[in-house]
């Protein structure tokens, strides 16, 4: 040990104003954007005399090249989830950064890393041109074995007083590297810490010796005060705690004043971002000696976000696990009995969370035009089949019901169709499925109130050319329904100003899922469909929607057809084993495709065609038995950012005068080529890592054309390229072959 750990009282006053907005990145020369080993120099920028500067020494340095433990150690699989941040900013500069995974798509770093945040809040400039996530970067000097991983340039979440960021990465690193643990509690006084990141863009190195939380371990300021050396470069590097390797902070800055560092506590990101929350994983994620294995994918409605187990059991501890899954009540039941109990400050951020949220109504108050009251409350009306109710006929109950009335429905089967015109709730009370609405030749529910609520039924419509819910005008939400339908489509949106169908079960359905068309607008929100006879999402016809953590899979038809005219934002689905394509494009006016994933469909994975323009970006596509992509007829996509692999065919496929702006994509281990074009087929192929494919890289056919440059083509079975005879006018420049 260099030095005995300190314990002191100690007091930091965080700078506001000019001094502390001086902070930034350690920046370089862009030349160094893309490579992995980088000759160390000193970076830009300061703290000029403030004293307060990003990172920090004490004494002799002693932050060591990770490796040196061995490449088995602990502190090295513990590290696997942190890597290097490097961006490419606006002003041409570059910037080295440490990040973290959290989960399959995001990984956290500071807010000062991204410094075009404070000039546009929202997220869309964020003063990065490019990003990208570089994993396994141990051995000094070394990149082999290392992975890149594109990262979107608009960020996630972001707050600048907690200095924390988060950001979208794509390709699944948490599948090779794990994730980090987040804590839900302080760290104690004194208490051991290890900081684990990239200084100066080298190597990973550790911060062991000596490196502990101060006495009192979090200021008055809110800081989590730490004698851990760092240089710049270590900025959103987790600082973890030895006791369990969890995060306990998030490493930022130093005050040489002081000669103290100081991180962000976790507790006080977790209580403010909805992201880290829903993230946080079950515990042993980051301690395993291999890998982490793939996620297994889940239904949206079984993926609750669970906070991370607790390090020990006691009759508060399990007060704790059961008010987690019991809201409101339950954190005031375990503030009562445990207020000085390890996770009390986070129990109090999340009683008042979950307490302001049961006060609420469950809708937006924007939708609905009253609060929700709890089953019971008076002035609802109550309609049961024994008698016990109001009505024992629920289309009598609504024809007699008030506008802004609630009308909650207990189990029976009710067989008449609701024609509804003014703002009603029809909330079943009890077991869902036994709350039935079965009707044939009929709309079960035709919708054209302003507002409105539909939840918690059990819906059927047994026959004839109807649909299960049809929304012709107004707004509703549909939540939390089993809906299934005979006759036409489960769930229409047409001419409507907008609709919220959100957690509802949609399957086995004679035509299709949902269908919005005639200019109806809509969000589709985590619903689950499948075994539909169409498409299980269609879009036609000026419909718009977001659609959004769904999961489609084992219909007939497409998972989602974007048809003429069809518009949106397509993202973050899970789309699979759907008899046709997982994502079909006709005509369709640039909708979004972004964060899905596609795979083992039994035709191919997007397909666009007929003039459709889209933005394909960050989605994952494998296993299909066609193309993972394929363009033709005049559609002109923009493909970035996403990963194509392990397809039965070739990755992406241009024919029939398709074109399509192809960049930045990673294509590998498909069955043929990793692109092939004929006939007239003419895409600009641009900066993609095409690798590990069956046959060539690119595969050009008789008529094919387009442009090619600066792509990896390395290492495919037969060849880079295949140029057929007979192909047409193409140009290749800067690939690597």
């Amino acid at each position: 040990m260099r030095r005995a750990i300190f314990v002191v009282s100690l007091v930091v006053t965080c700078l506001t104003g000019p001094a502390a907005q001086a902070q930034a990145p350690a920046q370089f020369d862009p030349d160094d954007f893309g490579k992995i080993v980088i000759q160390p120099r000193q970076s830009a920028g300061g703290g000029g005399g403030s004293g307060f500067v990003l990172e920090q020494a004490f004494g002799d340095y002693q932050n060591e090249p990770i490796i040196e433990y061995g490449e088995n150690s602990p502190a090295v699989r513990l590290g696997r989830p942190i890597g290097r941040l490097d961006t490419l900013y606006a002003n041409g500069q570059t910037g080295f950064c440490t990040a973290f995974i959290v989960d399959d798509k995001h990984i956290v770093t500071n807010h000062h890393c991204i410094p075009g945040m404070d000039g546009d809040p929202s997220g869309a400039d964020s003063g990065i041109q490019a990003a990208q996530f570089v994993a396994g970067y141990i051995q000094p000097g070394r990149s082999a074995g290392v992975d890149k991983y594109s990262v979107s340039p608009q960020i996630v979440e972001t707050n600048r007083g907690l200095d924390y960021t988060v950001l979208r990465v794509f390709g699944n690193p948490s599948e090779k590297y794990g994730i980090m643990e987040l804590a839900a509690a302080d760290p104690e006084d004194a208490e051991f810490l290890w900081i684990i990141g990239h200084p100066q863009g080298q190597s990973q190195h550790i911060s062991r010796e000596g490196c502990a939380a101060a006495s009192p371990a979090i200021s008055e300021e809110g800081k989590l005060i730490h004698s851990c050396d760092t240089l710049q470069g270590n900025s959103g590097s987790p600082v973890i705690r030895i006791s369990d390797k969890r995060v306990i902070g998030l490493h930022h800055a130093g005050d040489n004043r002081t000669g103290f560092n100081m991180a962000i506590p976790m507790t006080r990101i977790l209580a403010q971002s909805k992201v880290l929350h829903s993230a946080l994983p079950v515990a042993g994620a980051v301690v395993a000696a291999a890998p982490a294995p793939a996620p297994q994918l889940k239904a949206p409605e079984t993926a609750a976000p669970r906070l991370a187990a607790l390090p020990e059991t006691s009759a508060c501890d399990a007060l704790w696990s059961e008010a987690k899954q019991l809201g409101c009540g339950g954190y005031e039941a375990y503030l009562s009995q445990c207020a000085s109990h390890t996770f009390s400050v986070m129990a109090k951020v999340m009683a008042k969370r979950e307490c302001a949220a049961a006060a609420a109504p469950l809708v937006d108050p924007a939708t609905l035009a009253q609060p929700i009251p709890v089953p019971g409350t008076p002035g609802a009306i109550r309609v049961a089949q024994d008698g016990s109710g109001d009505f024992t006929d629920l289309a009598q109950a609504v024809a007699g019901a008030k506008p802004g009335a609630r009308i909650e429905v207990f189990p029976g089967t009710y067989t008449t169709g609701l024609d509804i015109s003014q703002p009603v709730e029809i909330v079943g009370v009890g077991n869902r499925a036994d709350i039935r609405l079965e009707v044939a030749n009929d709309n079960i529910i035709s919708w054209q109130a302003d507002k409105g609520l539909i939840k918690g039924l059990t819906l059927r419509q047994t026959g004839g050319d109807y649909f299960g819910i049809d929304v012709l005008a107004g707004s509703v939400v549909i939540e939390d329904n089993d809906i299934s339908s005979q006759g036409l489509s489960g769930v229409v949106l047409r001419s409507n100003v907008g609709a919220v169908v959100r957690r509802n079960e949609i399957h086995g359905g004679k035509e299709g899922g949902i269908f919005v068309f005639d200019n109806g607008k809509g969000e589709i929100l985590e619903n689950v469909l499948y075994g539909n006879t169409y498409a299980g999402i269609e879009l036609r016809d000026g419909g718009e929607a977001l659609i959004k953590d769904n999961t489609i899979r084992d219909g007939q038809g497409q998972g989602i057809f974007v048809n003429t005219g069809g518009k949106g934002q397509i993202e973050d689905n899970v789309i699979h084993g759907n008899r046709l394509v997982g994502i079909s494009l006709d005509g369709s006016k640039n909708p979004v495709i972004k964060g899905n994933v596609i795979r083992d469909g039994l035709e191919g994975g997007i397909l666009a065609a007929g003039h459709a323009l889209a933005r394909i970006e960050g989605n994952t596509l494998y296993g299909n038995a066609y193309s993972a992509i394929e363009i033709r007829t005049e559609a002109d996509p923009w493909i970035k950012g996403n990963t194509i692999r392990d397809g039965k065919q070739s990755g992406i496929f241009v024919l029939d005068n398709g074109r399509g702006m192809i960049e930045n994509n990673d294509i590998y281990r498909n069955a043929f080529s990793g692109i092939a074009v004929q006939a007239k087929g003419a895409p600009i192929v641009r900066g993609n890592r095409i690798t590990r494919n069956g046959q060539f890289g690119v595969e050009i056919l008789e008529g094919g054309g387009g442009g090619y440059e600066n792509n990896d083509l390395t290492g495919n079975d037969r060849a880079a390229f295949f140029i057929d005879k007979a192909a047409g006018t193409l140009s290749r420049r800067g690939n690597k072959e």
